[in-house]
């Protein structure tokens, strides 16, 4: 009886220390992109953050963050700017998993109930990286797979596909 209650504990504290981490970074993203403290993007992210934290999604996000992270260190490149599904959320976009051009423009926020619903998610990486990214994640301890022929990276509830953009 002890051991489980130990364990329910433990996971509560990760997902509590996993939507700490989420808020930290999506705020320490937006002064990284000039946006100031308190301002409207800083109370959108935390509006967001709740509702992430919610749907039990801070630790997916995180994990996200992570693969993008990695990509870009290993290959110099980022997700396609203003595109993939997600371009309309402040904190993706804070945390550098979605890129847009200009922040001031991201419009009305995605609904993350739809997203949760819609369960694949894309990102768009340049063509000729698209399959190195895959092994990379391969190679580094992501749950990869296919979807109808394309590549998916599996996270806890979310599957993200890596698809490639066409120039």
């Amino acid at each position: 009886m002890s051991k489980k209650k130990n364990q329910k504990k433990a996971e509560a504290q990760a997902k509590k220390s996993a939507v700490e981490t989420l808020c930290f970074q999506s705020h320490w993203g937006l002064k990284q992109l000039g946006q100031e403290e308190g301002n409207i993007f800083h109370q959108l992210v935390d509006a967001e953050v709740d509702f992430i934290a919610e749907l039990d999604l801070a630790q997916d996000l995180l994990a996200i963050k992570s693969l993008v992270d990695g990509v870009k260190q290993s290959f110099a490149v980022t997700p396609t700017p203003e595109k993939g599904d997600f371009v309309k959320s402040p904190t993706a976009v804070a945390l550098g998993i979605s890129l847009v051009e200009d922040i001031n423009n991201i419009g009305i926020p995605l609904t993350w109930s739809e997203m949760i619903e819609q369960k694949l998610l894309t990102i768009y990486y340049p063509e000729e990286y698209r399959n190195q990214i895959i092994d990379w994640a391969k190679s580094n301890g992501y749950n990869t797979s296919t979807y109808l022929g394309g590549p998916i990276v599996k996270f806890r509830k979310l599957y993200i596909i890596i698809d490639r953009t066409r120039e």
